[in-house]
């Protein structure tokens, strides 16, 4: 069934049983609403007919007429009462209202043979002007069901007409012909009010259908809604879960291949343990930048501009990827520059880091180009490549989730897909912008925005880190996997370290309680243990115990928005799995140095860089470099 259209809503009796009975169910109910107030006002007009009508007719005879009418105002205020318009069945409740209709007309129509038996002349003439008065008065009354009105009014003014005929006289006439023309008159005019209310009601049905539609469409909007916004949390829980399940493998196996390379290995060997660690070094970057994207998702990444120098940035990116240029047979060029900018070094660095990693797998002749350009107060790092090149309709696309060209079988060594996504909430949480054109068949060139530094730069270069400290040190290290736990004994006693091994926060302290005389220097955890105990649960318990804020690092492999935030909230270094040597034990120097200032991992998983001022003029000659230069 659909609902007509309610720009021209039906108005004929012709429309289907359901509409008509809606509509007519609307008409009952207003009919209903109105009459007890008329009935009030007809018992007000019957007594004061009392007393106009005492002069020009017999007083009893009216006085059993005022009775009589009473008794029919009283018969028809307990059917109304016994009516619901919109439970009982609507033809029913219509003929009912009919015949309280009727009722009251007989009743006022009465009248006309009070006075033609009980009258003067004149009086025909009372009850002309009191019936018509009457009628105009119940035309508001029975505009809403014209069949009611109808009847009324032909029962009211038939009784009347047949007391003026049956009088007689010379006025016979004029007054029958009189009483026709407003007979009529106000038939039309209460079927124009019945099509007004009809057209009323078939507008206000299709107002309610249109807005339980609008209502039904935005429920569903809302369950979609909501059912989208279920399998981002989904999905979010589903990266996360695989990440951490992902880097505790890769982290114990990064474990020992570390101790695999300090024991005398033949050639053959030793190629093996390189291609080893090319395929952990490879799964390592694809969690790592799970790991970026949702530690942006999880709004734990905050901004931190100073100024930098561009140079030596530029140049740990060319001492990164100039391997991997000349791997790829590629030019790697650095154009030098003495600009300085303000931003987030780290955050900078993550960003030339996906586009130059992007520019290096979509190109396979020519090469790339480093570059930074000053306009004004601002200064652009570019990337250009002489790669594939990005179709114009597909400039804003390439920012998406997973949206990848030229990787319709998803060939994973061609990345996630994630890499332009995480630069795009980089730069919105930078409060700058990218800039991107590009060629089909020629190449692209990405431009990241920054403001430009002026002032002078301190040299803030930080010593070597000296792992000499960490012989002696009594290291109390937590994991629920024990191969984990393993290869971390492993290596920190081939630096010198103590090293004491627990599963959970109560081995930990069964290891305390059986010695006594021992505390740890330092304390490593993993973030996500057994029996849904966390890292921060374990510190909480560990210095609760030891009384004293014992230094600490945790590693986590989990990507969870909500772990990520709890884990930053401990006063802690935060390391993510899989966590090379290298960093884990800068990290140990770093924090046995500076007890009182433990450090957040910047985004991309490596220690932060010291920036230096530059030497060089902002436009010396490119330095190039080729697959035929020897290393970075």
């Amino acid at each position: 069934m659909t609902p007509s259209d309610a720009s021209s809503p039906p108005l004929r009796w012709g429309w289907p049983a359901w509409e008509r009975d809606e509509v007519l169910r609307e008409q009952i109910a207003l009919l209903r609403q109105n009459f007890p107030m008329t009935l009030l006002a007809s018992l007000a007009t019957a007594a004061a007919t009392l007393w106009v009508m005492s002069g020009v007719a017999n007083n009893q005879a009216t006085a059993v007429w005022l009775a009589v009418h009473a008794l029919v105002v009283a018969g028809v205020y307990v059917t109304l009462r016994g009516i619901a318009p919109f439970t009982d069945p609507a033809p029913r409740a219509a003929n009912k209202l009919i015949g309280c209709m009727a009722a009251m007309g007989l009743s006022w129509g009465s009248l006309g043979y009070l006075v033609l038996y009980w009258g003067t002349p004149d009086s025909v003439i009372y009850a002309i002007g009191i019936i018509s008065t009457v009628s105009s008065g119940a035309l508001g009354l029975g505009a809403p069901l014209y069949r009611a009105y109808l009847i009324y009014l032909t029962c009211a003014i038939g009784g009347v007409m047949t007391a003026v005929a049956l009088a007689g006289g010379p006025v016979v006439l004029p007054a029958l012909l009189l009483t026709g023309v407003y007979y009529i008159l106000t038939c039309l005019q209460a079927r124009t009010a019945d099509r007004a209310t009809r057209r009323s009601i078939a507008l206000k049905l299709e107002n309610e259908r249109l807005v339980n539609r609008l209502r039904a469409e935005s429920q569903r909007a809302l369950e979609a809604q909501a059912a989208a916004e279920k399998a981002d949390r989904d999905k979010s829980r589903f990266l996360a879960a695989a990440s951490h399940d992902l880097r505790q493998p890769l982290h114990a196996m990064g474990l020992f291949l570390e101790s695999l390379q300090r024991s005398p290995l033949n050639d053959h060997q030793q190629t093996v343990l390189r291609h080893a660690h090319a395929a952990s070094g490879a799964a390592a970057e694809m969690l790592t930048t799970l790991l970026d994207y949702s530690r942006l998702e999880a709004g734990v990444v905050k901004v931190r501009p100073e100024a930098f120098a561009v140079q030596p940035l530029l140049t740990a990116l060319e001492q990164e990827f100039g391997v991997q240029a000349d791997a790829a047979g590629l030019v790697y060029r650095t154009r030098e520059t003495s600009a300085a900018a303000f931003a987030d070094r780290s955050l900078v660095d993550l960003v030339m880091h996906n586009f130059i990693s992007n520019a290096l797998r979509y190109t396979t002749r020519g090469g790339v180009l480093i570059a930074c350009r000053t306009r004004g107060r601002r200064l652009a790092l570019e990337v250009w490549d002489t790669g594939a090149g990005i179709p114009e309709h597909q400039w804003e696309d390439i920012f998406h989730e997973f949206h990848q060209l030229g990787n319709p079988e998803r060939d994973r060594r061609k990345g996630l897909g994630l890499g332009l996504a995480i630069v795009d909430r980089l730069v919105r949480e930078m409060k700058t912008s990218v800039e991107l054109r590009s060629r089909p068949g020629q190449g692209s060139v990405f431009r990241l925005w920054l403001d430009r530094w002026q002032g002078a730069l301190e040299d803030d270069a930080a010593p070597a880190l000296n792992a000499s400290c960490l012989r002696g040190l009594t290291v109390l290290a937590i994991d629920d996997d024990e191969a984990v736990r393993l290869g971390m004994r492993t290596l920190l006693q081939s630096w010198g370290c103590e090293c004491l091994t627990a599963q959970s926060s109560a081995d930990a302290l069964e290891v305390l309680d059986m010695l006594d005389d021992i505390t740890p220097d330092l304390i490593i955890t993993d973030f996500r243990l057994r029996h849904e105990e966390t890292g921060k649960q374990v510190l909480q318990a560990l210095r609760a115990y030891l009384g004293a804020p014992v230094p600490a690092i945790i590693l986590t492999g989990d990507t969870s928005p909500q772990r990520l935030r709890d884990a930053q909230s401990t006063s802690a270094m935060l390391l993510h799995k899989p966590v090379s040597t290298a960093q884990l034990r800068d990290a140990m120097v770093q924090i046995i140095t500076q007890p009182l200032q433990p450090l957040q991992q910047p985004l991309a998983g490596e220690l932060p860089d010291h920036a230096t001022p530059a030497a060089t003029e902002e436009h010396s000659p490119p330095r190039v470099r080729s697959s035929a230069e020897e290393g970075p």
